[in-house]
């Protein structure tokens, strides 16, 4: 039950940071769909096609934003593939999630 309930938290975390990039590469000026599919191309480790990664890659700003969502996407699918192979371990941190979860909705 608490590795479910670890999960969800992760889960939302992921959605959190999503919401949080796409909303910073609008500021910079992308378009909300643009910005939405490079965020989850970047965050799932697919790699970002068409003409779009150039302008990424051309903003110091997004080029910023898009190596967070790198690293983050790669520490996610570790963090999910762990808390998978640790169902029965009862010390997931949900009081520490919930400060996370918190804060990025601040």
């Amino acid at each position: 039950m608490m590795n479910v309930v670890f999960m969800v938290l992760y889960f939302l975390i992921i959605g959190l940071v999503i919401e949080i990039s796409v909303t910073l590469l609008k500021l910079t000026g992308l378009k909300n769909t643009v910005a939405r599919f490079q965020v989850i191309s970047m965050l799932k480790g697919t790699g970002f096609t068409t003409d779009e990664p150039k302008s990424i890659i051309d903003h110091p700003v997004r080029r910023k934003i898009s190596m967070f969502l790198i690293l983050f996407g790669a520490f996610s699918l570790a963090v999910i593939i762990s808390s998978i192979s640790t169902l029965l371990t009862d010390d997931l941190r949900l009081m520490e999630l919930s400060i996370i979860i918190g804060i990025l909705t601040i």
